[in-house]
């Protein structure tokens, strides 16, 4: 499901400002269209952008499709972000 909910990123990535804006939209889709927690959606988000420049955001933004490595790191922050379950 997680894998699902971010192929859905692209289809915001399209255009847009890197910014507070961007990433609001990109956790909505998250959630709208993955079905996950906010909490969870801003978690993946925090971790993918804290680790990225403007320039490395820009770019991430201004193409088309998420890369392999891009779609495993998602994979990754989700199942880290995602609440224990019991």
């Amino acid at each position: 499901l997680l894998v699902v909910a971010f192929l859905g990123l692209v289809a915001l990535r399209a255009c847009g400002p890197v910014g507070d804006r961007a990433r609001d939209d990109l956790v909505e889709e998250l959630i709208d269209g993955g079905g996950l927690q906010r909490a969870v959606s801003e978690c993946v988000l925090d971790k993918f952008f804290e680790v990225r420049t403007t320039q490395e955001l820009k770019e991430f933004f201004a193409r088309e499709g998420l890369t392999d490595a891009e779609r495993a790191e998602f994979a990754r922050l989700g199942v880290e972000c995602a609440p224990p379950t019991t």
